[in-house]
């Protein structure tokens, strides 16, 4: 595809500076004609300038959109070449004074005529006076800035729509040293004197011209119908001018204030992949910059909690970031469940390594999900072996420890019925089932950070962590995939989650004496 030989932005610049000063140059005209003085200086001086007027003109629509295309033409240069990122420093810093720089180059041109018209006022006639202030100097010195002013809102206008998204992708445009940009209050302040100053001056202007006329002893039946009809047609043309200068600043204050309301109730609805795009280097341009990196922080706070998760549960790592979790060790009471891969040596010495781990992270995968859903946490994988938490944060009363004696029953019988899919996917591969034993105590626990200085890990230790280890190693003495201690069989027992249960007394390594344990069928 072609490169266009103008970017689209470039042509809409010209023909809107160019517009801008036309108007400027008609109301100009206008308003001399309706306000300057009638005396015959004042024709004698009017009808020499007209007669320098074109010349002026020449060079006013020739020098000043030559300057203006010589200051622009990098940026289209740089358009024409794609925009490749990063932008050069001098294409940005054109980019952010371009606005301002062509209204001051057109209000240069505009000023410029008053260092022409009453110096050759002065060189032909040999005199300059005040009556000539209107023609020459005031009018055009307002209609210039008026001028100015709409070039400066329409420019910056089409260069935050167009041109900044292009050059600054990433925003950051105060970080741009050397540069001319007007912010909100200054852009509010040109507005003001532009819709607000010059249409009273002008009306301002037409009275008084109204007052000479009749001192100077022109009728009141040719003065008051030439007055209503010059206020007419002014008020016409700065109501016209003065709504469309509104709706030119309005757009570069709501439109990037919306976009930026948008983003943030993407946030709240927990979107955090749009960005705002950064129009301006003002304080709206901070603020959107200021945007653009709370969205960048969200992003790395949720990835790192992503992460975090990965390494500590979810539970406790969303419990250790509030707060809820003291350094150190506290005792509390919790059901712990132990779940154990039997066979899990032979299996992995006739396994690959890949296929090994692969298998791993699809059993954890599987219970690890199935964990979250009944309540419980895993507190860490050792092994082939899950170790899960059940009411470690709930309180200490039996109300609770049933409640969470009930849950890791549940749970391991779920756990059960889950492998059971998982071995006849497996079996459809043509990979050997697994199998598991799980072994389940309520009791005390000491809950804490243990570690190094450097590094700490969130674990429970307790004597109730290792005879729920016990238990799932007898698991084949009482024939079954889960054994529970009698203390969470009574608790589970009281919320109706035991089910058919078988018992036996068996001898568990550490233990002196027997232990009842109860087969969940």
């Amino acid at each position: 595809m072609a490169t266009p030989r103008f970017p689209a932005w470039f042509p809409l610049v010209v023909l809107g500076t160019l517009a801008a000063n036309a108007l400027a140059t008609w109301t100009t005209n206008v308003t001399i004609d309706l306000m300057r003085d009638l005396g015959p200086f004042a024709r004698a001086v009017r009808e020499h300038d007209r007669a320098i007027l074109p010349y002026f003109r020449v060079f006013g629509y020739t020098v000043g959109p030559a300057v203006v295309v010589a200051y622009l033409w990098p940026i289209v240069a740089y358009f024409r070449r794609g925009c490749p990122d990063p932008a050069p420093l001098d294409i940005r810093r054109r980019v952010i004074s371009a606005p301002l720089v062509v209204a001051l180059v057109g209000f240069a041109v505009w000023l410029s005529g008053l260092f022409i018209f009453p110096p050759l006022t002065l060189l032909h006639f040999g005199r300059w006076t005040p009556e000539l202030m209107s023609q020459q100097i005031l009018s055009p010195l307002v209609n210039g800035f008026l001028a100015a002013t709409t070039s400066y809102l329409f420019i910056e206008a089409v260069f935050r729509r167009i041109v900044v998204p292009r050059v600054f992708p990433g925003g950051r445009l105060t970080e741009v040293s050397c540069t001319l940009a007007l912010g909100v209050q200054g852009r509010l302040l040109v507005f003001l004197v532009a819709v607000g100053f010059v249409p009273l001056f002008t009306l301002f202007g037409l009275v008084r011209a109204a007052a000479v006329r009749l001192d100077a002893g022109m009728p009141v039946e040719t003065v008051v119908p030439a007055l209503a009809q010059a206020s007419g047609m002014t008020f016409a043309v700065f109501l016209l001018l003065g709504v469309g200068l509104t709706l030119l600043l309005a757009k570069t204050i709501t439109e990037p204030l919306g976009a930026i309301a948008g983003v943030l109730r993407r946030v709240r609805a927990g979107r955090l992949d749009e960005e705002v795009a950064v129009t301006g280097g003002d304080e709206i341009g901070v603020l959107e910059d200021g945007v653009n990196a709370m969205l960048s922080a969200l992003r790395e706070k949720e990835r790192i909690l992503q992460t975090f998760g990965r390494v500590v549960d979810p539970l406790v790592r969303d419990r250790l970031l509030a707060g809820d979790i003291e350094l150190g060790g506290e005792v509390r009471s919790a059901t712990v469940l132990f779940c154990d891969l039997r066979g899990f040596t032979a299996l992995a010495e006739r396994t690959p390594p890949a296929e090994l781990v692969e298998t791993l992270n699809e059993f954890f995968t599987v219970m690890t999900v199935w964990v979250h859903e009944c309540g419980g946490f895993v507190d860490k994988f050792i092994g082939d072996a899950l170790l899960v938490v059940f009411g470690l944060f709930s309180a200490d009363g039996e109300t609770e420890q049933a409640d969470g004696a009930a849950a890791a029953v549940h749970c391991a019988r779920g756990m059960c019925e889950r492998l059971e899919r998982l071995n006849a996917t497996r079996a459809a591969g043509g990979r050997p089932p697994l199998q598991v034993k799980i072994g389940i105590h309520t009791g005390p626990v000491v809950a804490g950070t243990i570690g190094a200085r450097d590094r700490h890990e969130f674990t429970v230790i307790g004597d109730t962590v290792n005879v729920a280890d016990r238990l799932q190693q007898v698991c084949h003495e009482v024939g079954s995939h889960v054994a529970a201690s009698e203390t969470t069989y009574r608790l589970a027992a009281a919320r109706g989650a035991v089910g058919e249960t078988s018992s036996a007394s068996v001898a568990l390594r550490g233990r002196d004496e027997p232990v009842r344990v109860f087969a969940l069928r």
